[in-house]
């Protein structure tokens, strides 16, 4: 059985990685941005169902990102708080 500090350790370590994948996150939400952006410049005028749809699924897929780094950042100070704990 892991002591104490060990598991301080890992414990840090694995809010390291969560960080490491909200930067991640971050990227590729910043990439959907600028694809979002280049679709409406692109679509203006057209009001086809498919560029609608495509938007909208972009859009969507941005969302899911921002709640995924809310979540991981939930995450991160849980894990944070029971490190300061033990």
């Amino acid at each position: 059985m892991a002591n104490v500090e060990e598991v301080k350790v890992n414990v840090a370590a694995s809010v390291d990685g969560a960080e490491r994948a909200v930067v991640g996150i971050q990227a590729v939400s910043d990439q959907l941005d600028q694809a979002l952006v280049l679709l409406r410049m692109t679509a203006i005028g057209s009001f086809h169902p498919a560029a609608a749809a495509a938007i909208a699924s972009l859009e969507q897929a941005r969302e899911r990102l921002d709640e995924a780094t809310q979540l991981t950042r939930a995450g991160m100070e849980s894990a944070n708080m029971f490190r300061s704990l033990i």
